[in-house]
């Protein structure tokens, strides 16, 4: 599919159930973005596939470099990043931006939320099925089901709950105004957290102080503003992508 995300895979999650199959696996057409499905029938997002993967390539093939993520990715990967004493780069949306990276620098891995991702001593390109493999390692490696592993990672590095909005628009947005006005009327706080930072990376993404963010940014491909959001729980984001739907209305 275009875009391997749930609502596109409803037939390879039915596959897997009645099958009793351990994992499942999708790309998009070329095959530069992936997205799974676990043994119980949920959808494992890019998100958690990039820490997974991370995770096993600092902790057991003991790699090491800088890790790149887009704008709209999550921040277990700072998390990761972190421990294991590594530098993180945010970029804007677009594996062309982590591309840069990868051949000027020594880039242990990188990736973005649409499910493009790349590791240290491969192409400077998303690779959907090095990266199935790799998540076949990790499972084979730990000898356990990929809902076990994503329990884990959530354990040791979230929580994390992560959704996306898409707000078709009736004319095109100029990306420097929309950010302009959106700094203007910056929030303190956002569904009763506090704002900690604002960053214009790609669009304007707020950060609060518990570890959740918001980021409303006008798609590089498609006339819709996009609203990504991350928190501890789905409530949470439930939250912030309102909030930030209303901002971007008004």
């Amino acid at each position: 599919h275009p875009e391997p995300i749930a609502q596109h895979l409803g037939l390879l999650i039915s596959t897997i159930q009645a099958g009793h199959w351990d994992v499942g696996l999708a790309t998009d057409g070329d095959a530069d973005r992936i997205g799974a499905v676990d043994a119980q029938g949920n959808f494992v997002d890019p998100h958690r596939i990039f820490a997974l993967v991370l995770r096993y390539l600092l902790e057991k093939r003991e790699l090491r470099g800088k890790v790149v993520r887009t704008v709209s990715t999550t921040r277990m990967i700072d998390r990761i990043a972190a421990q294991h004493g590594l530098e993180l780069v945010e970029t804007p949306v677009g594996f062309n931006h982590i591309a840069d990276l990868m051949i000027a620098n020594g880039v242990v891995m990188g990736g973005e939320e649409s499910g493009g991702m790349s590791i240290l001593g491969h192409i400077p390109e998303g690779d959907g099925v090095l990266l199935g493999l790799l998540l076949l390692e990790v499972m084979a490696d730990a000898k356990a089901p990929l809902y076990e592993l994503v329990a884990d990672l959530l354990a040791q590095y979230g929580p994390a709950q992560y959704a996306r909005t898409d707000m078709p628009l009736a004319r095109p947005v100029e990306k420097k105004q929309m950010v302009q006005m959106l700094l203007d009327c910056a929030p303190s706080e956002i569904a009763g957290v506090s704002v900690e930072d604002v960053q214009t990376v790609d669009g304007v993404k707020y950060y609060l102080n518990d570890g959740s963010w918001l980021l409303i940014r006008p798609s590089g491909t498609e006339p819709v503003l996009r609203v990504y959001a991350e928190a501890p729980d789905d409530e949470r984001v439930k939250a912030l992508l309102g909030f930030g739907e209303e901002m971007a209305l008004q």
